[in-house]
């Protein structure tokens, strides 16, 4: 990689959205933060995913609600009293997103 260049393809937008997810069913609540249409970051402490797990992820939105695979890309856990310093979570890349996930997103 040539030096200054960042490894992402596609700028992140420091947006909150309210999500969902889990490795068989979505049934932990989070914040995905910094998103783009390929992906973001989950915000959360418990749980962490270990990277390379595929997760189920449900985004809401005003027309109902998105569901898209994903795989952890980069996880990690910070100890509590740590938390104001550090942002505990999973980076995420979406599994063939539908297209109306990625406008979506890319109007947030």
């Amino acid at each position: 990689m040539k030096e200054g260049k960042s490894k992402r393809e596609e700028e992140r937008k420091f947006r909150r959205i309210s999500i969902r997810f889990g490795l068989e069913t979505p049934e932990f609540r989070a914040m995905g933060i910094q998103i783009s249409s390929k992906g973001l970051f989950i915000s959360t402490n418990h749980p962490i995913f270990i990277k390379g797990c595929r997760l189920k992820i449900e985004i809401p939105s005003s027309g109902g609600c998105f569901r898209v695979d994903a795989i952890v890309r980069h996880a990690k856990k910070v100890p509590p009293p740590m938390v104001q310093l550090d942002r505990p979570g999973m980076g995420v890349e979406f599994i063939e997103p539908p297209q109306e996930l990625r406008n979506f997103l890319a109007s947030l």
